[in-house]
Order: C-alpha cells, then sequence, then structure tokens
C-alpha cells in the first residue's frame, strides 16, 4: 500500500504540471481548451524525436516545451482571439476542431505508435527509500514538476506580467481602463499554457506510453485534476494533481477493468461534498 501512494503521489506531479497550463487559461480567459491535450503529446512526440535523432533529452524537453508554447500563441491569435467574444460554445468547437486536425498532422509527422523511452540515471538507476525501491528518474520528474511550478506560481505572483494576468482574470474591462494590453496577456497566457503543457509531455515520456491519438485523454485528465483541486487555482491544481495521481495509480492497481468508473465515481463523490473542488476560487465566467 505505502508502494503505491507513493508512486501515485510521485505521478501526481507530472498531472498537476500538465494541467497548470489549462488551470490557467480557464481562470483568465474564461474557456474550456479543448486542444490542450494536443500540447501534452505533442511535447511527447517532439521530444522523441529530437532524441532519437541524437539530441540530449534535456534540450530535448526544452525545443518541444518551446515548439508546444509557440503553437499555443498560434492558436491564441489565428482562431481563438477571433471569437472570443461569440458564444462559448463557438471557442469549445473551435478548440475541438484545432486538436483533431493537430493531432492528425502528428499522426502523419511522428507516426500513430504508442512511444515510450527507458531513461536512467547514469550511475544511479534507482534510490531505496524505506522498503521502496524507486527509479530515479521518477523522482528527477518529480523535482522538475515542481520547480516548474513554482517557477509558474513565482511569475504570476511577483511580476508585473502575473499582475496584469491576475487583473485580466479578475476583471477583463477594469485591466483595460487601468492600460493593460488584455489580448497581450492573453497571448502570453496561451503561450505558457502550451510550453509547460509540452514539458509535461517530454517528462510523461519516461512513465507511460504516449501517441498524438491520446491528446483528448490528456484534455480530459487536466480537467479532472482542475476540477478536484478548483477552478483558477493554481494550488489547488497542485494538490489535484497529487490526489488524482494517487487515485489513477491505485485505481489501475487494484481494479484495471473498472479504473475509469472507480475514479469518476471518487470524482462525483467529492464534488457532492466540495462542488467548487478543494481551493476553487468561485464560478468563472468570461469577462
Amino acid at each position: 500500500m505505502l508502494d503505491i501512494f507513493f508512486f501515485g503521489f510521485l505521478r501526481g506531479a507530472v498531472f498537476a504540471l500538465a494541467a497548470f497550463g489549462f488551470s490557467l487559461v480557464l481562470g483568465v480567459l474564461g474557456i474550456v481548451n479543448l486542444a490542450h491535450g494536443v500540447f501534452i503529446v505533442l511535447g511527447a512526440s517532439v521530444t522523441y524525436a529530437l532524441y532519437s535523432a541524437g539530441t540530449p533529452i534535456v534540450l530535448a524537453a526544452l525545443a518541444a516545451a518551446a515548439t508546444t508554447g509557440l503553437l499555443g500563441m498560434l492558436i491564441q491569435r489565428l482562431f481563438i482571439d477571433r471569437v472570443f467574444n461569440m458564444h462559448p460554445l463557438m471557442v469549445l468547437v473551435q478548440t475541438f476542431g484545432v486538436a483533431i486536425i493537430v493531432s492528425e498532422l502528428a499522426n502523419k509527422a511522428f507516426g500513430t505508435s504508442e512511444r515510450l523511452l527507458r531513461l536512467d540515471v547514469p550511475g544511479l538507476p534507482y534510490v531505496e527509500i524505506g522498503s521502496v525501491f524507486v527509479p530515479t528518474y521518477e523522482i528527477v520528474v518529480f523535482v522538475v514538476s515542481l520547480v516548474s511550478a513554482g517557477l509558474l506560481v513565482a511569475v504570476l505572483n511577483y511580476t508585473s506580467f502575473g499582475r496584469a494576468v491576475r487583473a485580466c482574470r479578475d476583471s477583463r474591462q477594469s485591466a483595460e481602463l487601468v492600460g493593460i494590453n488584455v489580448p497581450r496577456v492573453f497571448l502570453l497566457t496561451m503561450g505558457i499554457c502550451g510550453a509547460w503543457a509540452g514539458l509535461a509531455g517530454a517528462l510523461i515520456l519516461g512513465l507511460r506510453p504516449t501517441a498524438p491519438h491520446m491528446h483528448f485523454m490528456w484534455t480530459i485528465e487536466a480537467f479532472l485534476v482542475v476540477i478536484i483541486g478548483g477552478l483558477g487555482s493554481m494550488g489547488g491544481a497542485l494538490v489535484g494533481g497529487f490526489l488524482y495521481g494517487v487515485l489513477n495509480f491505485a485505481a489501475y492497481y487494484y481494479w484495471p477493468s473498472t479504473a475509469p468508473a472507480v475514479i469518476f465515481g471518487a470524482l462525483i463523490v467529492m464534488l457532492m461534498l466540495r462542488p467548487a473542488g478543494l481551493f476553487g476560487l468561485g464560478t468563472v465566467v468570461r469577462k
């Protein structure tokens, strides 16, 4: 039981990293980005391609994050920005269509087969913690996820851009009145969303098989993490990632054939007790 909790907790950091961008876009732009999973699987695919070509894994992961960040900004500028002030359903349909197109292009470019990298830390393949033997790569992923999360939180809390993001989240009209360039904030927010999700995809590549056609599954998982933690809360996304990681790992270990039902059943019970999630900021609306 201890090892299940431990591994689930470690994986939870990656789930949180994958959900940060989703939570940020939902809180700031007030939209549900159905193309979010594309950033994750594309980050994994680009990392795999570059690493297979001889690029060091760290540089491959950073290049993948930069690629998905640019893709996020491109989607915001060419698509979301044009229909943002229309009915919210338009953004849902649009991001869903973008997800399908990008995933199909990724299938053509990288193939449809699932990919998994076996990555070890040279000279130290695993660490013994109590009675649990933990692959060192899992600990590295955990640390990188926490550092990346801390960096994002620091940017949002202690920079002028972060203050602009919070102002846009609270009221778009008020932000415009005080001179904040709201379209630029939205553009950079989508870029951050794409970059952090792409980095999560690069890290996930060494933990579980990934392929472009899995994009919608990752969108759902990011959405679940955000719901558990609370809409619009970055701290909630981190805690939600840890809880979802433990729940996911335990469900697939004990009840592999019915794991999705167990996960959604637990989610329904939690929402009955905490409808706004653990750290929800209240109802997220588009301003």
